[in-house]
């Protein structure tokens, strides 16, 4: 009977213990994340003027020819409602696979890699790429996993941003940076401040970006080896990756205010193409995790 016993409280911790293990969604993935304890203590200043930003997705790829008419379209939009528009690009799927000779080039152009882990995982959970690229989701909204209703075509982008841009602030984000050039130490406080009072599940993930890599391009048919890629995603900051960090659960109250710290170093190059830090940005935003809208975003440059 004792051995009975044993044997089925054995079997029932395992069963246990793999459960855990097989329904951990978001691993953490972040191999340069650093020690927080030496970074300095941040300070706020107070804001007076809230506003809701947009952050736009768009997944794009080198060998992708009509992806440059989207990303015109997006820097359109950040003309028409300037401080209130922040661009990701998202090289995801086969159009951003290294393709030496695309086209008839030499065989030494595209073959720059600018796909990541994290972006990789926003495809597979948003379906771009398989869609079809260019595509772009302005904050989130109108998620679908059937009819996908999340993903815009950039010909109607400038007509969704303007049925989106006057939604009111619920939320502040603020962001400080302190890097450190010998080392390439980044800390990064966020500070989340809750506007309205509400409810739900929500998480904040931090990414790096890089803004104005000259490298090849599809541009309509025609290959360019000076095309300048925009914003692109390098890496999450948020140690579990892509879908971030729980800073709420339940009912918020207004006014209730939070810091996140986070510590990275950034690495000299990514895939063998080189990160320069004085064009790194960072991105933080925060959403729902029952419908992946995002509520808020904001924007700094990581060497101010």
């Amino acid at each position: 009977m004792k051995k009975f016993l044993f044997t089925l409280l054995t079997l029932v911790s395992f069963i246990f213990t793999s459960c855990d293990y097989v329904n951990e969604p978001h691993p953490a993935i972040n191999a340069n994340v650093a020690d927080t304890a030496s970074c300095p203590e941040p300070t706020f200043s107070v804001l007076t003027v809230h506003s809701k930003k947009i952050l736009i997705e768009d997944f794009t790829g080198h060998t992708c020819g009509n992806c440059p008419k989207a990303a015109k379209v997006l820097h359109e939009i950040d003309s028409i409602y300037p401080g209130k528009i922040i661009g990701l690009g998202l090289h995801v799927g086969g159009y951003a696979a290294p393709t030496p000779g695309y086209n008839g080039s030499a065989p030494t152009a595209f073959l720059a890699d600018y796909r990541t882990t994290v972006g990789t995982t926003y495809d597979v959970t948003f379906g771009a790429s398989n869609f079809g690229l260019p595509q772009g989701m302005f904050n989130r909204k109108d998620y679908d996993a059937v009819n996908q209703t999340q993903l815009k075509f950039y010909p109607n982008w400038k007509t969704y941003a303007a049925t989106i841009i006057g939604e009111p602030a619920v939320l502040d984000l603020q962001i400080m940076t302190n890097f450190t050039t010998s080392t390439r130490k980044l800390c990064v406080a966020v500070r989340d401040s809750f506007l309205t009072t509400m409810s739900g599940t929500y998480n904040l993930t931090v990414l790096l970006t890089q803004d104005s890599i000259i490298d090849w391009q599809d541009y309509i048919g025609v290959n360019k080896s000076d095309y300048v890629h925009r914003h692109i995603l390098r890496d999450a900051i948020t140690p579990s990756g892509a879908w971030g960090e729980l800073i709420a659960a339940g009912a918020m109250n207004a006014g209730t205010k939070r810091i996140k710290h986070f510590a990275y170093t950034i690495p000299a190059n990514y895939k063998g193409s080189v990160c320069d830090v004085s064009k790194c940005h960072l991105i933080a935003f925060v959403y729902n995790t029952s419908t992946y809208e995002i509520i808020q975003s904001e924007e700094v440059k990581v060497v101010p």
